[in-house]
């Protein structure tokens, strides 16, 4: 009895194409997953090269902008190559900062935010809505990023200069209070709840966080 069920199912078409379906679909896994693989360090590699014009960039005085704009080349390049590397979105945010395009600059950054829902770009998305006036969304990222990164120091500084940019003057001095318990070396957010607390004329001396330029070290 054994013996003829094991016939049948060798002579089974259909059963034949399921297991030849299912292996196949094991090796299309494994096939996308290297690919994904190879494409994200393929465009890693044009991002590290992007990064490296950006800082030339920005050891010039002014600002050399024809590297700015070479290094949003190369980064376009990088997300040709993998439409999904958030930090390319990260970078070209901060490029069309640097060329004072605030509306393009918060869409790169939103991207990059859609890709990859960090804490660190949720940092960068709340920096840029500072930048352009937005208080209030520049809360709601910083908001989002503390989800995301409970402990992360720099997210409650920028949910404190939000905060403080909207009047609400004792929920700003708790968010900088976190940020120093988190970060007791945090010093714009001990230098921002310094100001807070020096009075009125203090608050309009608050330190606005500074976006550093990308680096080239690891991620």
């Amino acid at each position: 009895m054994f013996y003829r069920w094991r016939d049948k199912s060798r002579l089974n078409p259909a059963w034949m194409l399921a297991v030849a379906a299912g292996a196949l679909g094991v090796l299309a896994i494994a096939s996308s997953s290297y690919a994904a693989g190879a494409n994200r360090a393929a465009s890693d590699a044009v991002v590290a090269e992007a990064e490296k014009l950006i800082v030339q960039a920005g050891r010039e005085d002014p600002v050399d902008t024809m590297k700015i704009h070479k290094a949003m080349n190369e980064l376009h390049e990088a997300l040709r190559i993998d439409p999904r590397n958030d930090s390319a979105y990260v970078d070209l945010g901060f490029c069309y900062g640097v060329l004072r395009d605030g509306e393009t600059a918060v869409d790169m950054y939103q991207k990059a935010t859609q890709l990859n829902p960090s804490g660190s770009n949720f940092l960068e998305l709340a920096d840029v809505y500072m930048r352009i006036g937005d208080s209030g969304n520049a809360l709601l990222a910083a908001n989002a990023g503390i989800v995301k990164d409970p402990r992360n120091a720099r997210l409650y500084n920028a949910k404190g200069m939000a905060l403080n940019d909207l009047q609400r003057f004792d929920e700003a001095e708790e968010a900088w209070e976190r940020a120093l318990k988190l970060n007791p070396n945090l010093k714009v957010a001990q230098a921002n709840l310094d100001a807070l607390n020096g009075g009125s004329s203090g608050r309009g001396s608050i330190v606005k966080h500074r976006r550093q330029p990308p680096t080239t070290a690891p991620r």
